[in-house]
């Protein structure tokens, strides 16, 4: 038997409970700044600003809001990576499913479909 086998429980005396959990912030509601992003809630603050190459390519900075269809593609400012010609077959797809929502990089410009 060990030593703490002997010792008494304590008394509800001299237990005390943590006051202090809810002045440091906790089961309190998130800073506004967090949003829903923080929380896997609500939607993408911010739209996407890259197009990575691939079959199918992906949009980026991470969580950003993915081009609503192929004419927000063709018609926005996304930088392309890599900014040469994109090879056979890649693209990146819009919210639109299939071939209607999908862009390529030509090297110099957007267009509509697979890379040819």
């Amino acid at each position: 038997m060990g030593r703490l086998d002997f010792q008494k429980r304590p008394s509800k005396l001299h237990v005390r409970t943590n006051y202090r959990k809810y002045v440091r912030g906790y089961n309190t509601i998130p800073h506004e700044t967090w949003g829903g992003s923080y929380d896997g809630g609500g939607a993408n603050p911010f739209p996407a600003t890259v197009g990575y190459a691939g079959i199918p390519g992906s949009f980026g900075p991470p969580g950003c809001t993915v081009p609503a269809n192929q004419a927000a593609i063709l018609g926005s400012s996304l930088v392309a990576s890599p900014p040469t010609a994109w090879t056979t077959g890649q693209y990146v797809q819009s919210q639109v499913a299939g071939a209607a929502g999908r862009a390529c990089w030509t090297g110099s410009a957007w267009v509509g479909g697979a890379a040819p």
